[in-house]
């Protein structure tokens, strides 16, 4: 994970999650089928406008999961254990 991340995770897990490390955990990894194209700033919704403000510089974008991906039998992808 680049370390650019940081930050809106740290933001995150005390904002939008409560400082709930399970509640992150279930909505980041357990939640999504095989992973994340990008994370975005609904992960800062909850936080404070001057916080979001110096995170992103003023920009907004939604997370996007990789769910665009295609196996080559058609099936669906399945994340590595």
């Amino acid at each position: 994970m680049p370390s650019h991340h940081l930050p809106l995770l740290l933001a995150a897990y005390q904002y939008k999650f409560g400082r709930d490390v399970e509640a992150m955990a279930q909505h980041l990894i357990d939640d999504v089928a095989v992973g994340w194209d990008e994370l975005g700033t609904d992960l800062l919704d909850d936080a404070p406008l001057a916080l979001v403000a110096a995170l992103t510089g003023g920009e907004h974008w939604p997370s996007s999961s990789l769910d665009h991906l295609v196996t080559p039998d058609g099936s669906p992808p399945v994340r590595y254990a």
